[in-house]
């Protein structure tokens, strides 16, 4: 125990000490199998639109921020640099199963049909998948939920000087999260430091407060009729400034045009969506490719929309009256200021 940080130091020992005895021959016969079987790191299809809202978020400082991202405003684009870092992140889950297996530690990280082990709540809207249940020395017979994190070297520095509560709060809301679905009374957090590829294993113990108050933050999120809360209203705000959606807090850029940022989308607690406007014919189905497509009955949110204020909703007509910044009101609707046409 250091700082209140409780270290799995017999498990990092008996890893380091496995592969140092046969100088990584298990190893790396253990990535020579895990590594095809990374699912994430290997898939051909991304959208660019995720069809839930991720449990890896959920611990973000910005409602509005997640608001956004389930509702589907903007795809997401990230350059290359990014993109080679997230594949690293995934293919990194191999080297720490080779890690465990080849010091002869318990670790499952597939289903019996092949895939990855997932959890999902509120009908299938929040979700996320997971990298591994383990069995460490120091848990005993008790499994725990292990989540695989690689780190730049002052991040990584900071998780071991403070805990992963208190530098990366966001991944331990996950790991809470996770345990509450999987009924694990520990998680087991690795590291690894990108630069020297020094590690950290870490055991966080569950908080059924934690988890269960993440849990019902993400369906306050999912079913809002009403904005959500900001982080700020700067835009110099550091959160604001490296969010993906700040052109849209504070550049009046407009959302997507697709079902989910319209407003008469609605998701509901089975975990499909429905449309109220009752004269839309549309697919029963809200099928993800459906949803994608601009549609004739679109009408915008409003509370997707920070520099408008709704002020009546006539459904039957499907039209929304708003208020601009610039203090002008407009009926917004399929006959009147199309979504096409609205300018902010």
């Amino acid at each position: 125990m250091k700082n209140n940080i409780r270290l799995a130091t017999i498990t990092k020992e008996l890893i380091e000490k496995s592969i140092e005895e046969d100088q990584g021959t298990k190893y790396r016969a253990a990535l020579q199998k895990i590594l095809p079987k990374i699912e994430d790191a290997y898939r051909e299809s991304g959208d660019g639109f995720r069809s839930h809202l991720g449990v890896s978020l959920i611990g973000r400082s910005c409602a509005f921020e997640l608001y956004l991202g389930f509702r589907w405003v903007q795809k997401a684009w990230f350059p290359e640099r990014v993109l080679r870092l997230f594949n690293r992140g995934h293919l990194e889950e191999a080297h720490f199963i080779a890690m465990l297996e080849s010091a002869g530690l318990p670790c499952w990280y597939e289903t019996r049909d092949g895939g990855q082990f997932r959890i999902s709540d509120h009908g299938g809207h929040m979700g996320s998948a997971l990298d591994a249940v383990v069995k460490i020395p120091e848990l005993e017979d008790d499994p725990a939920y292990g989540e695989f994190k690689t780190h730049n070297d002052k991040s990584f520095k900071k998780v071991v000087k403070e805990g992963v509560q208190n530098s990366k709060y966001e991944h331990y809301v996950q790991m809470q999260v996770c345990m509450h679905k999987q009924n694990l009374k520990f998680g087991v957090y690795f590291a690894v430091n990108k630069n020297d590829d020094t590690i950290h294993i870490e055991i966080i113990d569950y908080d059924k407060h934690v988890a269960t108050s993440y849990l019902k933050r993400g369906g306050n999120i999912i079913f809002a009729r009403e904005a959500m809360p900001t982080i700020s209203n700067r835009s110099s705000w550091y959160e604001c400034k490296f969010c993906n959606f700040s052109g849209l807090c504070y550049e009046k850029q407009k959302p997507e045009i697709n079902c989910r940022t319209c407003f008469n989308s609605k998701p509901m607690p089975d975990g499909t969506w429905s449309c109220t406007y009752p004269a839309s014919l549309i697919d029963t189905s809200m099928s993800k490719g459906f949803m994608e497509r601009s549609h004739i009955c679109h009408i915008f949110n409003p509370h997707l929309i920070r520099s408008v204020d709704l002020i009546s909703h006539n459904k039957e007509d499907n039209c929304v009256e708003l208020r601009l910044e610039s203090g002008k009101i407009i009926k917004h609707s399929p006959k009147h200021i199309t979504s096409e046409e609205l300018e902010l």
